[in-house]
């Protein structure tokens, strides 16, 4: 083989190494990716089960909310009556 052959086979082995180890660095980054990728969905799940679990505390919080609204309702509603007796029994008395 002449030297011209033989340079030629040196560079296509030069150029078949670059792109053997451009192909291990993409790869290498691809499964960095993947683990960060699964990492964020992980996260995101966890995020959803926090979010639902929020949603729930604050139906729970709105229904407390409505009963003591009914509540204090029920209690001035029953001050104004205790008010009235009152007032009826010192009627009664003067």
């Amino acid at each position: 083989m002449s030297k011209a052959g033989i340079a030629g086979i040196g560079l296509l082995e030069e150029k078949i190494n670059k792109a053997a180890g451009l192909i291990e660095r993409l790869r290498a980054e691809k499964n960095k990716l993947e683990e960060a990728n699964k990492e964020l969905n992980e996260k995101i799940d966890s995020l959803y089960i926090s979010n639902e679990d929020l949603l729930k505390q604050i139906e729970e919080t709105k229904k407390s909310k409505a009963v003591s609204m009914n509540t204090e309702k029920r209690r001035e509603e029953i001050t104004v009556k205790i008010e009235e007796m009152l007032e009826k029994l010192e009627r009664i008395e003067l």
